[in-house]
Parts: structure tokens; sequence; C-alpha cells
């Protein structure tokens, strides 16, 4: 159907097409009090007929009732839900501006600013549904729409459930944007609140990052990670703001924010009770170990004679007889003797020296301690006064970071770093350092801005020298320029420090091959012995199918 001013649908007057996908959405007016509106227009296959087709129909009206009942600054609002013959139609009101997915596909990652003022708008909105009984099973970007002045809009109620009503599917039936989903929506199982909370959690992941947060070459793989796999941290959060992520994206469903109230005040104090950053630490494990072990309360075992057998142990008034003779025999006890006087073991000279040598010793100590002592004081009352200073600089850093001035961020961190090394403050700003540097390499990366991957690796090693994105973001970008005898090392390293990590993961698959590549050149030189060196770095260091390349080399090389 076209754009012919003529064209109605009900009392409304047809301007042009402005959407297809599963309905039809027009641009359209209506006469009697001159409104613009956006008509959507239920669009039936011809080959949907019988139960489907009711079903379809159903579906679409409850999409009105649903969102029709809903009156907020934050939710399209429905204006009607008709019937014209036999063409169903919604009439709602029609948003300027641009879908949010079309803002992240032009401009990719948002700034935080940005991210926090539309995921707050976007949590009243939920809150208002759910406080109304309505879930709308499909959170995405394409379904917000960003008005002039930054307002958003949340839109299509299509699957809405209006929760005490009955469902229109069977049990297991799936609904739903797969990329979105949450573990319990790709399940089948039944969804409350909770549902649309992680698929807000996964489009805050999009925002900051630019990216999805579980993807995959098939919707099988997408939704099988959303079951099964923990995102990898988005680059380019504040620490607080990952933990808000990482909260709302819990697989379980007790472990995120029960309310939309609840999200949105985390957003706006800046905190996240789940912890700051989606690694979180792993606590301390006590391994059992064979002396601990449950049910091991055997009692100790007797001395054994150089042959294992037990030495007896001797009865009251027995003694062994000569050589091992008569052993246990009883014998009249011999009356026992005074002990002899004891000679001194060190003279008096000796005393006096070792008593003034401890005395010695013991003033040295007090010093060493005292002078420890008063150098920690002092290193805690200079941390204190710096304390203050250095926080500022992390809040100015903080908030040019929102702001979308990163490199005066930078700047900031690094000052409260400097002004208090030892303080919380600057423990903040070199996480937040090391946040923003991962984005970096990542961006400059794929923008095959080598040297600028090389200067951020460089900033990641010296922030924390135990992860591994650093040393992997160096070993890229050497890679990438031909330097192979430098990104090996750099490789190895990430796999050291990442165990199996995504970083340490792709380490494992680029090494293994670099030395697959260079023992299969060694070998066609004639180098065996070169080659099975080659071809036993890759078994040890490449991925499962590297590894089992490199055996097979191995046996044909060593026969």
């Amino acid at each position: 159907m076209s754009g012919s001013s003529t064209n109605t649908l009900g009392k409304y007057e047809i301007i042009r097409e402005i959407a297809r996908s599963n309905d039809i959405v027009y641009e359209a007016i209506d006469p009697s009090i001159n409104r613009r509106v956006a008509l959507k227009e239920l669009c039936i296959p011809a080959n949907l007929t019988g139960a489907q087709k009711r079903e379809r129909i159903e579906r679409f009206l409850r999409e009105g009732r649903a969102a029709g009942k809903l009156t907020h600054p934050n939710i399209v609002t429905i204006y009607e839900v008709g019937k014209d013959g036999d063409r169903y139609f919604i009439a709602m009101e029609y948003l300027e501006g641009q879908t949010l997915r079309d803002m992240i596909q032009a401009g990719g990652a948002m700034s935080i600013r940005d991210v926090v003022n539309f995921t707050t708008q976007l949590c009243s909105a939920l809150s208002y549904a759910h406080n109304n009984g309505i879930i709308h099973r499909d959170i995405k970007p394409d379904n917000v729409q960003v008005l002039p002045g930054a307002h958003v809009k949340l839109t299509d109620f299509g699957i809405a459930r209006m929760m005490g009503e009955s469902s229109i599917t069977v049990d297991g039936q799936v609904f739903g944007t797969p990329s979105y989903m949450s573990p319990e929506q790709v399940a089948g199982k039944p969804l409350d609140t909770r549902s649309d909370i992680f698929s807000l959690g996964v489009m805050l992941y999009e925002m900051v990052t630019g990216k999805k947060p579980f993807t995959g070459d098939s919707v099988v793989t997408i939704t099988y990670n959303i079951v099964n796999s923990e995102a990898p941290a988005p680059p380019g959060a504040p620490p607080y703001l990952a933990g808000i992520i990482r909260k709302a994206m819990s697989k379980d469903p007790n472990g995120r924010y029960s309310t939309a109230e609840e999200m949105v005040e985390d957003l706006r104090e800046e905190k996240c009770s789940a912890g700051f950053m989606l690694d979180s630490p792993i606590g301390a494990w006590n391994a059992p170990t064979p002396f601990n072990m449950p049910g091991n309360n055997q009692q100790p075992q007797p001395p054994l004679t150089p042959y294992g057998t037990s030495i007896p142990s001797p009865g009251v008034g027995s003694v062994p007889g000569p050589f091992g003779g008569n052993a246990g025999q009883v014998l009249t006890p011999i009356p026992l003797l005074p002990p002899a006087p004891r000679t001194p073991i060190l003279s008096a000279e000796t005393r006096n020296f070792l008593g003034i040598f401890f005395l010695t010793v013991a003033l040295t100590g007090m010093v060493v301690f005292a002078a420890w002592a008063i150098n920690l004081a002092f290193s805690s009352y200079q941390t204190a006064v710096t304390s203050a200073p250095a926080m500022e600089y992390f809040d100015s850093g903080t908030k040019a970071y929102r702001d979308g001035d990163t490199d005066k961020a930078m700047l900031d961190w690094k000052n409260a770093i400097k002004t208090s090394p030892k303080s919380k403050a600057a423990d903040s700003a070199r996480q937040s350092i090391f946040d923003v540097s991962v984005r970096l390499a990542r961006e400059a990366y794929d923008a095959r801005n080598y040297a600028t991957v090389e200067l951020q690796a460089k900033t990641l090693i010296e922030a924390n020298p135990n992860r591994p994105e650093g040393y992997y973001y160096m070993a890229a970008s050497a890679d990438m320029q031909g330097n192979i005898e430098k990104a090996k090392p750099n490789y190895a390293r990430a796999i050291e420090k990442g165990g199996n990590d995504d970083y340490a993961q792709a380490a494992r698959q680029r090494l293994g091959r670099i030395y697959m590549d260079e023992g299969a050149r060694l070998e066609s030189e004639g180098k065996t012995p070169e080659a099975l060196q080659a071809y036993k770095n890759a078994k040890t260091y490449g991925d499962a199918q590297t590894m089992a390349e490199a055996e097979e080399k191995i046996s044909a090389l060593s026969q």
C-alpha cells in the first residue's frame, strides 16, 4: 500500500508508508482534529488461516490494549485500536527522531552521559508498565525512539504480556529477539518483570560498547551463550556502571534488580551493590589435602624398625634383654642415684658477652621497629591528607569521561594517582585508566592504527601487569606489522596471565598457528630438529585444534 492522501483506513487519511516488517506503519492524519498519527496496520499473510490467523489478530489487538492502558511520557501513546472491514489498525502518537538502533549503528559506543540519561528514562517507562501489569518482552534498540532533545519513548508492545491474563501461546513457545532475550525467555519458561530488566541490561551494554554482549554465527549459538556464557567486561564503562550492567544481566533472575526503580536508583547514585566490575575477584579456595579429607581420622602409626616391623613399647618394669634377647622380661628395679652436679656449659665471661650482645640486638630491633612504625604512620598521614584532592581529580576525570572528553579524563585520573598513590581514589583511577585503555586499544585495532594500539598496550601493562589485555594488544600490534619475533613472547604472556579468558584463547589460537607455520617452513628447508621444536611449541601454546595438528607433525618427524 502506498502513499496517496486519498487512501483511508478507518477515519484516518494515509499520507505515506514509513515502515514495514511484520506489520505496515503509515504516516496519517486524523482529519477530525488535524492531528498527525502513526497508523499501524495488521498484515496477515495469505497462507495464514484458522487458529493461526485468529492468534495473529488477537496478538495485534492485545498490543493495542497493553500499550493503550499506559499513559507515560516515555511510552508511545495509543489513540485508538480499530477495525475497518477486514483490516485491523492501531493509531498512535507520531514520533520524530530516530531509533536507538540507528544511533548505535551510526555512531557506535555512546557517551556515558547519554547512556545514563536514556537508561534512566527507560527504567521510568518499564517501572510504570510493570506496576500496571505489563511485561514488554521485546526490549531492544529497535523499539526505543530517541526524539529531538534526547527524549526517549518505548514502543512496540507487540508481544507484551498482561499479567493476570491468559496466555495466547502454549507453554514453551518463545517470542522475542534472540540477542536480547533473558535466559528464562530463551528456555520458554514463565516470565516476570525481571526478564525485561535483563533485556535492558543487554541494551545498556550495547549502548556503552557499541557491541552486543552475546553474539554468534547463528541463533542457536547466540541463545546458548545467553544461557551459559558470561559477557566480557564492557570496555569504557565506569566501574559503577559495569556493576549495574552485571547485576541486570545476571543469569539467575534472583540475582538481578527486582524492579526498574532499584536499577535507576543505582544509576542516579552511581553505585551498585553487585560490585564494581564484571570481572569480580574469586575468593580463596582451600583445596583438600590427604591430611584434611573427610573421614581421614587414622591414628598415628607406631615407629618402625629398618625392616618395617613395629618397635615394641616396653612394659612397666621391663627392659629388653641383651642383644634383643629376653625382651619384656620383668626384672627388679635398681634404685636410682641422685644426679651428679651439672658442669656449667658457658663460662661467666661468655654469659656476660652474650648478654651484652642480645641487649644490643634488642635495642637495634626496637630502633628499627620504631623507624618502621614512624614511616608507616607518616605514610598513612600523607595518604589521609592527600586522599581528598586525589578524589577530586578522580571525580573530575569521571565527569570528563561522561562528557566525552577522554583525554582530560585520563589526565585527571593520572593526577589522582600522582597525588595520593596509595589511596582508594588512586586505585579507582588505575582501574578506570585500564578500562578506558582497553576500549581505546580495541578501537585503534579495528581502525588498523597499530602505533596507537602499541601505545595503549604499554598503558595497560603499566596499569596492571597481571592482566592479559596489554600483552595481547602488544603482540597483535607487532604481529600485524610483521614483527613476529616481538609478537611471540607477548602472546605467550597473554596466555600466562589470562588463563582461559577470551584474550588468552585468542592469543593461544594465533601463537599456535605462528609456530605451526614456522615448523612447516623449517621442515621445507630440511631443518628437521628446528621444525620439530616449532611443532612442540605449537603443541604447548596452541588451542585444541592446533595441538592435534602439532601432535601429528611431531609423530611423523619422530619416526
